[in-house]
Formats: structure tokens, C-alpha cells, sequence
């Protein structure tokens, strides 16, 4: 396997993935800066969700027409500029406005990068190489709230989003060098999407995607809220707390990677749900701070086994001209009604109960979800 190459995907998408991440450790700071409800900053990311959900369905639709390495330059752009745009971005309804932006920026990544992976790896090598790549976001995850904690010390946090806007325009160099552009193979049929829609294979990977996201992304970005409003813990406390406890995410894809190309995806798709159902449900029984640190680690650790097994599924079920339209469907699902839904959700029963009551129903749905695995086609 050419580690290179595979090196430069992974800088690329660490940065991307940090466009999201980023803004879950300073989230109590807009809140307080706002005088906002947990509800209504909670909504910053559903704002961001819909952007992310409508560009990876017109990417996944589009890309092979765009071209794969021009939608990921393009995709990267728009995120900076949003990032940069934010300096400037000073009331709720601005911020909703950038927050929207920046998520139609960083949903044209991953369909435009997963037929550049499995173009330049074997087919064997799928599951390794996603796996790999994946661990990407999970660094991400471990590293941002403590690099934020870091960087406060010195920066704003408007000053800190502006970094992050340079080091990803920086990064696109190596990257439009060293990726080779996937041969574009003609679509099947008349209307290839519509087609794609009537299949179950496609709706059932959705619909896993949704409780999936929601038991990873969507529980990070409302954690520093969970641990700082509702167990008490002082902000700077809480966010090296959140970041620490990721450090078992970085391992679990790359380990996964592995796993699936020795046992197969339905396997591995069932375990993942099962075990980041289970591992949310004892999350929002925790108490003390002994307890809620365990629980955050082996949560953070299973939460983020399901994403490189998705990707390899779909890429073993898919052709080549399908593979990008089929991300795009059920990445946007996932991101629709996981990463923007359930914080908003989240926060919403918080309001009105605890964050301990969305956080237990968000699990028991999660583990309900892995009976759907069976749903799948064995390919």
C-alpha cells in the first residue's frame, strides 16, 4: 500500500473534518456572547447540517461530471472562505448565514474522495485504506478541543477559525499534485439517481447513517454544554476532558479497517451500532467524574467504528458511477437528521428535561437501528 498519497488524503481530511469539530469546544462562548438557549446554539449546527446535507447530494450527483479533484478544490475553497467570512459574522442571523456556507463547503469532500480512494487502491486493500483515512476525523475529534484550549490562551476564538481557513487552503498544493483523477465510467440506465432511490440497499445505509451520526458528531457537539451546564465541570476542565477522551477514536477506525476486510461488512455494521448504542446508553448514566470520564472514552471509541465500515460498504455494493451518488444520499440523511437534528433535538429536551434524558433515548434508538443490518444485500 502507497502510504503517501494515503498521508496527503488524511491531512486533508483532518482539516476539513476540523471545520466541523472546531466549533463544539467554543460553543458555550457564542452561547454566552449571544445570551442564548441551549436550543437555539444548539440550531447553529442544524444551519450547518443543511448546508452539508444539499452539497453532498448535488456532489454526489454531479461530481463525476465536475470532476473529483476540481469538486474537493472547489469543496475546500468555500469552507475557508466561510471560516474567513465568520471574522466578520457578528449576530445570530449572520451566523446562521456562514454556518450554512461552511456546510455546503465540507459536504463536497467525501463523495469526491471515496472513488479517488478505491481508484488508487486495490480492492483488497479497501477497508484498510478507508480505515486509514477515517482515523482522520477521529484525530480530529481527540485533538480540537485541546488545541482550542490551547489556543485561547492567545487567540480569539474568531482568530482560531482563521488559522484553520489558511492551513486547509495550504494543504490543497500536495493534494491536486499527488491525486489521480478517477476514470469516469458511464452511468446505468436513463435516470441513474432516480434509479438509485428505488433501491433498499440505499435507504437502509441512510437510515443506519442518521443514528450513526447522531451517536458521533451530533453527542460531541453538545458535550461541552452536557459536561459544563449540566455536571458542573469548569470550561477549561471540560473541554481537555472531551478531547482526552477521543484518543480511543483514533484507534477504532484504522482497527475496523482491518476487521472488515477479514469479517465483512454486515458484521462489522451490526457490531459498530450495537456497541456505540451501548456505550451512549452508559454515557447518560454516568455519575461523578470517574464514572463520565470512562463513559466518554469508550463512547468517543465505538461512536466512530461505523464510518469507515459505511464507506466500505458502499463501496463494495456500488459500481464505480454509483459509488458517489449513494454517498451523497446517505451521507446527507446522516447529516440532515444526525449531526444537525440531534443536537438541536438534544438541546430542545434539555430545555425542558436534561441532557441526560435525549442523550439515553438517543442510545436506545441507536441500538434499536442495528436490526436493520440484515437488511443489507450480502455482495
Amino acid at each position: 500500500m502507497r502510504l503517501f498519497p494515503l498521508f496527503i488524503f488524511w491531512c486533508l481530511w483532518y482539516l476539513n473534518f476540523s471545520g466541523r469539530t472546531i466549533f463544539s469546544p467554543i460553543l458555550p462562548l457564542i452561547e454566552d456572547s449571544l445570551s442564548l438557549s441551549h436550543g437555539a446554539t444548539g440550531g447553529f449546527f442544524t444551519s450547518l447540517s443543511m448546508g452539508y446535507g444539499l452539497s453532498m447530494l448535488i456532489s454526489g450527483r454531479f461530481v463525476s461530471d465536475w470532476g473529483y479533484k476540481r469538486t474537493v478544490l472547489l469543496g475546500s475553497a468555500c469552507t475557508s472562505l466561510s471560516l474567513i467570512g465568520l471574522q466578520w459574522a457578528g449576530g445570530y442571523e449572520a451566523l446562521h448565514l456562514f454556518f450554512f456556507f461552511l456546510g455546503l463547503g465540507l459536504g463536497t469532500y467525501i463523495p469526491a474522495i471515496l472513488p479517488i480512494l478505491t481508484e488508487s487502491y486495490d480492492p483488497r486493500q479497501w477497508g484498510k485504506a478507508i480505515g486509514i483515512h477515517d482515523s482522520a476525523a477521529s484525530v480530529s475529534i481527540f485533538s480540537m478541543p485541546i488545541l482550542v484550549a490551547l489556543g485561547l490562551a492567545y487567540l480569539s476564538w474568531r482568530r482560531l477559525l482563521l488559522f484553520l481557513a489558511f492551513a486547509l487552503l495550504l494543504s490543497l498544493v500536495p493534494f491536486w499534485r499527488i491525486a489521480t483523477e478517477p476514470q469516469k465510467e458511464l452511468p446505468r440506465g436513463k435516470s441513474p439517481f432516480l434509479d438509485l432511490l428505488k433501491k433498499r440497499q440505499v435507504w437502509v445505509i441512510s437510515f443506519l447513517w442518521i443514528f450513526a451520526a447522531a451517536s458521533n458528531i451530533g453527542i460531541y457537539t453538545i458535550l461541552p454544554l452536557f459536561l459544563i451546564k449540566e455536571k458542573g465541570i469548569d470550561f477549561h476542565s471540560a473541554n481537555t476532558l472531551l478531547g482526552i477522551s477521543r484518543i480511543g477514536g483514533i484507534v477504532a477506525p484504522v482497527s475496523i479497517g482491518f476487521l472488515v476486510d477479514r469479517y465483512g461488512y454486515q458484521a462489522m455494521l451490526r457490531w459498530s451500532l450495537l456497541t456505540a448504542g451501548l456505550s451512549t446508553v452508559g454515557l447518560s448514566l454516568a455519575s461523578g467524574l470517574s464514572q463520565v470520564t470512562a463513559a466518554l472514552v469508550f463512547q468517543a471509541t465505538f461512536a466512530v467504528s461505523f464510518f469507515p465500515v459505511g464507506l466500505a460498504a458502499i463501496s463494495k455494493l456500488t459500481d464505480l458511477s454509483e459509488r458517489s451518488m449513494v454517498t451523497g444520499i446517505a451521507l446527507s440523511m446522516g447529516v440532515a437528521f444526525g449531526m444537525g437534528g440531534a443536537p438541536f433535538i438534544i438541546g430542545v429536551i434539555a430545555d425542558h428535561f436534561s441532557f441526560q434524558a435525549g442523550i439515553l433515548g438517543l442510545g436506545i434508538l441507536t441500538l434499536l437501528s442495528s436490526l436493520g443490518v440484515s437488511l443489507l444485500e450480502k455482495k
